[in-house]
């Protein structure tokens, strides 16, 4: 099982227009979401924000063999899209510990 973070700075006037997706992701597309999940063999994947050095960034965590996303999938789709116009990667990070009950 692998385990991946992220550190991704957002773009200059998309906080909003992320944390819509993120809420849509949560709640409205849910099941999707959890579907596509399903599919890449990802048991947990969450998305924290930051501010860091006067800016917002969010630190993006996933767990499980991540396989390939369907991009056949208009979810998978809109989620690269809206990674792109709204995040600018910093750098990977490191799990030092992930406890869960």
């Amino acid at each position: 099982m692998q385990k991946k973070v992220i550190l991704l700075k957002v773009r200059e006037g998309k906080l909003e227009e992320w944390k819509k997706w993120c809420n849509e992701l949560e709640l409205t597309r849910r099941a999707e979401a959890l579907e596509t999940l399903e599919e890449e063999k990802v048991t947990e994947e969450s998305c924290v924000l930051v501010h860091f050095d006067g800016a917002p960034h969010v630190v993006a965590f996933a767990e499980g063999e991540m396989l390939p996303a369907r991009m056949d999938r208009e979810m998978n789709q809109k989620h690269v899209a809206m990674k792109k116009e709204c995040l600018e990667y910093v750098g990977e990070g490191e799990s030092l510990y992930h406890l869960k009950v």
